[in-house]
């Protein structure tokens, strides 16, 4: 499960977005449903070629307020940030417009925009970066009128359990880019279902004993736990940590390949 299936998988799409027969061809701008210009700043939002960030400055920083400001006037409208990517930038999953318009939508969040009426959508591109590797205009909103339905499906979808692989050493785990992700779903999950908890599942292959390996499942769910909590900054009673130990394979422990798959971490949602 990426970052983008658990909020988004009715919230996020992947688009060539149809060309504005008047549009704006520098600078940050929003648009309101019959596409008139809501709000405009001369400087665009950057991106860099291969960077998940978003890059703003002086000149636009006011932009979350303008957004905020029109969705406050306009409780029956919904906010689309349309993030772009290029093709020649590195295959990620989810792509880099997906990566950065969750950026963006951070920050609305961070200014006071409720989250049930952000939508994203990655508009891949025939970007021209510049001898820097940067793009002046990477991103721009569009204000439609709220899809009810959409907010009513968010508030009562629950997100798909997961499975991850950290790095297993015999004392203990490395952290990866797959828990790194995988910390930032959970974040994302927990600040919008306070009512939702996550229980951390260790599991081995069956080399070794059974009460080791029980014990073994357990150290390396309480470290994943640890690292989610200290990295995150999550609530510790929001988090458990628990192992099934070599009792539930899910391949065949009669092969290296096998035996890997087994070892894992289960994240399940409740």
């Amino acid at each position: 499960m990426t970052a983008d299936t658990i909020t988004s998988t009715l919230a996020v799409s992947d688009t060539l977005i149809t060309p504005d027969p008047n549009p704006v061809l520098d600078g940050l701008v929003g648009k309101d449903a019959e596409r008139t210009t809501v709000f405009y700043f001369e400087q665009g939002l950057q991106i860099k070629k291969n960077d998940s960030l978003v890059y703003s400055d002086a000149g636009n920083l006011d932009y979350k307020y303008k957004v905020l400001n029109y969705l406050l006037e306009h409780p029956d409208m919904e906010v689309t940030i349309l993030s772009k990517y290029s093709a020649d930038e590195e295959f990620r999953s989810p792509n880099f417009g997906v990566i950065r318009g969750n950026s963006v939508k951070e920050e609305l969040v961070a200014a006071g925009v409720p989250r049930e009426v952000i939508v994203i959508k990655s508009d891949i591109q025939d970007i021209s970066f510049d001898a820097q590797n940067s793009y002046g205009n990477g991103i721009s909103f569009k204000f439609d009128p709220l899809d009810t339905e959409r907010v009513a499906a968010l508030a009562t979808a629950i997100p798909k359990n997961k499975v991850v692989y950290p790095t297993f050493t015999n004392s203990g785990i490395l952290v990866n880019n797959e828990l790194k992700s995988t910390l930032e779903e959970i974040k994302q999950v927990l600040e919008e279902r306070p009512e939702m908890t996550v229980k951390i599942v260790g599991h081995t292959d069956n080399i070794g004993n059974y009460q080791d390996n029980y014990n073994l499942g357990l150290k390396y769910a309480r470290q994943v736990r640890w690292f989610f909590i200290a990295r995150g900054d999550l609530d510790k009673n929001r988090l458990m940590a628990l192992s099934k130990g070599e009792s539930e394979p899910i391949d065949s422990n009669n092969s290296q390949r096998g035996r890997d798959q087994n070892r894992r971490i289960e994240i399940i949602f409740n």
